[in-house]
């Protein structure tokens, strides 16, 4: 299936890797089903969550564990159930700003994707992580 996309233009995508949300990303109940996509130079830091409904909406994510190694994601019971049986990724939105170095990711929220079916949902954690963490270090606290 062909797709627009917002930062690589038209793509085909097969359809056994469209992603459904059980529950919308917060802010945007509008769309249900993405596409996860990546770049070669960035993988695997970075991933591009874009929407199959609109081109338009797309989110780049990152891997917590790159950011926070020790990062621990206790599912509730109903979230587990409603995504199904079966294996599961974490990503953490991330907010690009200029400069880079103002870049933040919420590591109260992260994205949560069943691989086997395809499900996934925006949780937000008991555990104190904060919603905006720097994604890199200034230089100068480096």
């Amino acid at each position: 299936m062909l797709i627009q996309t917002r930062d690589f233009g038209e793509m085909e995508i097969d359809e056994k890797d469209i992603i459904t949300f059980v529950e919308p990303i917060f802010g945007f109940e509008d769309y249900r089903k993405y596409v996860l996509m990546e770049h070669e130079e960035l993988n695997p830091h970075f991933v591009w969550l874009q929407s199959t409904e609109e081109p338009m909406v797309c989110f780049v994510l990152a891997n917590p564990r790159e950011l926070v190694p020790d990062y621990e994601v206790r599912l509730p019971e109903d979230t587990a159930a409603a995504l199904g049986e079966g294996g599961t990724l974490y990503f953490v939105l991330t907010v690009i700003r200029d400069p880079y170095y103002d870049s933040t990711v919420n590591l109260k929220s992260p994205v949560v994707i069943n691989t086997q079916t395809g499900r996934a949902m925006q949780v937000i954690l008991e555990e104190a992580y904060p919603i905006r963490q720097p994604l890199v270090q200034k230089e100068e606290e480096a």
